[in-house]
């Protein structure tokens, strides 16, 4: 389906049709100047159903775009939420137009309330290559148009540990560092660094870096893996708690604006 024209701001970009990945690209990347000492500019990619966006999704790519930011040497970043295209496995999962407008909201919220954040929200937008595409979409889909559209560019693609445990099922799991860097996230029991690189199928561990800056000066090829911990909230729980009428608890897992807009549309309730 044509994707809707969105209001746009500074924070985000216009939605096109799926079929191209131009939405997502925001960086003069052919300006790349190519010399030994340069660094690349940066996207970063958080994928996920965002159904609905909570505050460990804003949490967590605030933390890879804040790492990405204060390691020397400083390169121009970018951080996108991509969320994925309607899954046929899920009858009621909502409409991509709620998620878009409620990833919207979480990053206007975040810009009204720049002066207190660490970061700049006006580097946050959200991709939406994959989100109006018919279902099944694949990750190496993905990346190799993301990395077509963006030659020069280092881009970063944030995966949980879990992910990395199920990639042999993946179609072609083993081929996402041809087009992008992996920065790893511990999950639940998957909290070690050697848990996690042990994981990897045999020819990704080659890949592993301990060094942030190596995903500076590379476009691709480089597997991260972090050391931090994300809180254990998931979009399934806050469905679940808003159709118990456990309210109090979405509402403390939310942006303001987000619980706002479930509250009105009356998103959850009849799960």
């Amino acid at each position: 389906m044509p994707a809707p024209t969105l209001a746009t701001t500074t924070t985000t970009t216009t939605t096109t049709p799926a079929s191209s990945p131009s939405s997502c690209r925001h960086l003069e990347t052919d300006a790349y100047p190519r010399h030994a000492c340069a660094t690349r500019p940066i996207q970063i990619y958080l994928g996920g159903s965002f159904d609905p966006v909570h505050n460990s999704h804003l949490a967590l790519l605030a933390h890879v775009y804040q790492h990405l930011h204060t390691a020397k040497p400083l390169s121009k970043l970018s951080a996108y939420f991509m969320p994925t295209s309607r899954s046929p496995l899920k009858d009621n999962s909502s409409r991509p137009e709620h998620r878009m407008a409620m990833l919207q909201l979480a990053i206007d919220e975040m810009t009204a309330a720049k002066a207190q954040t660490a970061i700049s929200p006006a580097d946050f937008r959200i991709c939406d290559h994959e989100i109006w595409q018919t279902p099944p979409t694949y990750s190496i889909d993905t990346l190799r148009a993301l990395r077509q559209a963006n030659p020069e560019a280092s881009l970063v693609f944030v995966i949980g540990a879990d992910n990395v445990q199920s990639l042999p099922q993946w179609r072609d799991g083993d081929r996402l560092i041809e087009f992008a860097h992996l920065w790893v996230i511990p999950r639940d029991h998957l909290q070690t660094h050697q848990h996690i690189a042990n994981l990897l199928p045999n020819k990704l561990k080659s890949a592993l870096t301990e060094h942030i800056e190596d995903l500076k000066y590379a476009a691709k090829g480089h597997i991260y893996i972090d050391s931090h911990r994300v809180d254990p909230i998931s979009s399934s729980a806050i469905r679940q708690a808003i159709t118990e009428g456990s309210f109090d608890i979405a509402k403390s897992a939310l942006p303001r604006s987000v619980y706002s807009y479930i509250m009105k549309n009356n998103l959850y309730h009849s799960y």
